[in-house]
Order: structure tokens, then sequence, then C-alpha cells
């Protein structure tokens, strides 16, 4: 996808993010890389109604911390906020809003392969919201025991619920 192309569905993914009605919740989102849907601007229009939490890599952890602290690079050149960490049942996000690399219509996602997610998952209990480009989808993601389902994709063009 060229830098436009990403710009573009990253928009209509965001806004069909923030049509979900999203108000006076907590909310766990991650920071994009270059090859996820963007969320820099969605994360700043969630702020405004929501209390926002991102992630931090400790170790074989996932961690939360509040946005809106200051940012430094962190596991995997990923930006995390410097402030003070959480673990998932301390914050109990409402939902998750989470990247992946590609994804099927039975709601599996294939991830970076180091677990995270799944483990993160594992101790939260919030609605599993995974935001994707259209092109990752697949007919068929591999699965093993460990892999958690979302609740729902989204895509510039579809909206995947189970």
């Amino acid at each position: 996808m060229t830098a436009d192309e990403k710009k573009a569905e990253s928009d209509k993914v965001a806004a069909k993010v923030l049509n979900l009605g999203l108000k006076g919740r907590k909310i766990f989102i991650y920071n994009a890389l270059p090859d996820e849907v963007e969320t820099k601007d969605l994360i700043a229009a969630l702020a405004a109604d929501n209390d926002i939490y991102l992630p931090v890599v400790d170790g074989e952890d996932m961690l939360l911390a509040r946005y809106g602290e200051e940012l430094s690079e962190g596991a995997y050149g990923i930006y995390e906020p410097d402030g003070k960490r959480y673990f998932a049942e301390e914050i109990a996000p409402d939902v998750c809003i989470t990247p992946l690399r590609a994804f099927d219509a039975k709601l599996n996602r294939l991830g970076r392969g180091k677990g995270y997610y799944d483990r993160f998952f594992a101790a939260a209990e919030c609605k599993k919201i995974a935001i994707a480009f259209d092109c990752q989808k697949a007919d068929e993601i591999p699965t093993d025991a460990h892999d958690i389902k979302m609740d729902a994709v989204i895509t510039a063009s579809e909206t995947y619920l189970k």
C-alpha cells in the first residue's frame, strides 16, 4: 500500500471506531507501527471522552500506561508512555483496540508471533476490536489453543462481528 492508501484506509477505520459511540470508557489502544492502521488521530479523538491506555512491553508481559504521559521509544521501536504501569486486571479496560498482521472472517487474528495480546486478553475481560486494512483479510488463519478470537474486526470497507 502507498502512504496515501494507508492514510485513507486508516481515516475510514478511525471514523467507524468513533461512530461506535465510545464515551466514558477505559480504552486500551496501540501506537501504530508503519505497517499497521494508524492510530495517532484516533487516540487523540477518543481521549476527549475516555480514559486511554497504551501498551508497554515489560519482558513477557504487556502492561498498560495512561495516555498523556511523555512517550519514549520502547520495545520493538514502539513509543510507550513513561508513567505508571498497570496490569490488565488493575485497569479492567472496557474496550481493547488491537493491531494485527492478518485476520479471517471467523475473527481469528494473526499477530506478530510473540503472544503479547493473547496473554493480555486472557487476563482482561474487554470487548476485543481489531482494526485492519482490507488487504489483511485471509481465507483462514491457523490457530492454536491459546489464540483468542476478536469480538469484531473493523476495516475501511467491512465490519466483521461475532
